[in-house]
């Protein structure tokens, strides 16, 4: 008689972090999105509305990664791949592209757009998870890591072009996270990351408004009046919340003074509403969830799965501190959403999904280690 299979136990920190931030996100989604959307549409809930739709697809989509086995995304990594680089071409498709801001980096779909980018970010990293799963023991090949580059400078090429240079930076990043991760030579870490970094600030200064930025940065308040007009406000609506807040619903900056406080900068308004205390508790959270996500990492039973956990934690953690660091103006200003927080349909299914991964692996960490698969042991760093 054959032993039944022991249940699937999930990380339930790491999900009821989420569906908390999930859900404080829609309320400051409405507080900070009303004002505009009763000018603009009439409807005081259009955005909320909206985003609560995404929500409901990313949890969907959560289950889903959830209760498949996480090495089977090892077999459909070539596919989504394929999708990822289809879609990143469907933008400049006319009829089916949309272009806002100078920026082609949506595309339609059923009354929805959808930023492609935010899908080739996990694309990317659980083909490449894959394929240092697969090459683990040649990953000092030159060829092995040129292949490898290759097929990632592809869906690079198309994001940056858009232009989205902040999608271009977080994929970099995060691929020569899992690099160093799974065991590559300082050196040549080094070597990867210093060359990334002059082709990354190449790029940065070919653009005059991402110039522009990177001065204003420097002295927000001696370009209030231009591009350092978003970080100035942020600033002060965090100065007005000071330790308690105004009170949710009541912050000023979202009402005429900060451009499209539902997006980029909804941490200004949380902390203009909820002050230092609402920011410490949202720094918690996302605290909360890296612990939970590299440990996760460090239970997973092969390479696979600690290379994609621990950078799909990285994923979500350090685009919240890169988003929180431009509302603090610590960082210059880069267009990332707050995970879980800001709206958009498009991170916000994006962001779900990771968590339906993470939440996989851990379940098969929890399993017996009879029915795990050996880990095989990385290459040692020199």
């Amino acid at each position: 008689m054959s032993t039944p299979a022991a249940p699937r136990r999930y990380d339930l920190p790491l999900l009821l972090t989420t569906f908390a931030l999930v859900a404080f996100g829609l309320t400051m989604v409405y507080s900070a999105s009303a004002y505009d959307a009763v000018e603009d549409y009439g409807d005081p809930f259009h955005y909320v509305f909206r985003q609560g739709i995404a929500v409901a697809l990313g949890v969907i989509g959560l289950v889903v990664a959830a209760r498949m086995p996480y090495r089977r995304l090892r077999t459909h990594a070539p596919l989504f791949y394929g999708v990822a680089v289809t879609a990143l071409l469907l933008v400049w498709v006319p009829g089916i592209g949309h272009a806002a801001n100078g920026a082609n980096r949506w595309f339609g779909v059923g009354g929805f757009n959808f930023q492609p980018a935010e899908f080739a970010k996990l694309a990317v990293l659980v083909g490449f998870a894959s394929w240092l799963h697969r090459n683990r023991a040649d990953i000092h090949d030159p060829r092995v890591l040129g292949l490898a580059g290759l097929g990632i400078l592809v869906p690079l090429g198309l994001i940056v072009v858009q232009p989205d240079f902040g999608s271009t930076l977080i994929i970099s990043l995060l691929c020569g996270v899992m690099l160093f991760l799974a065991g590559l030579r300082w050196s040549w870490v080094a070597s990867i990351f210093s060359t990334g970094a002059v082709l990354l600030g190449l790029v940065m200064v070919a653009e005059p408004y991402r110039r522009a930025r990177l001065v204003s940065f420097l002295d927000p308040f001696e370009h209030c009046d231009g591009d350092g007009y978003q970080v100035c406000q942020s600033l002060l609506a965090l100065h007005n919340g000071g330790l308690f807040g105004q009170g949710v619903g009541a912050s000023q900056a979202k009402l005429i003074f900060l451009p499209e406080p539902h997006n980029d900068f909804i941490a200004a308004v949380l902390g203009e509403e909820l002050g230092l205390v609402g920011i410490a508790l949202l720094v918690a959270a996302f605290a909360l969830f890296a612990w939970r996500g590299f440990d996760i990492a460090r239970r997973a039973p092969d390479l696979f799965g600690t290379l994609l956990a621990s950078t799909l934690t990285v994923m979500v953690v350090g685009q919240a501190c890169l988003n929180l660091g431009v509302v603090f103006s610590l960082v210059p200003p880069k267009g990332l959403v707050l995970p879980f927080l800001s709206y958009g349909s498009s991170a916000m299914l994006v962001n779900l999904l990771a968590v339906g991964i993470l939440l996989s692996i851990s379940a098969e960490a929890r399993a017996p280690a009879a029915a795990a698969e050996p880990s095989p042991s990385p290459a040692v760093p020199a």
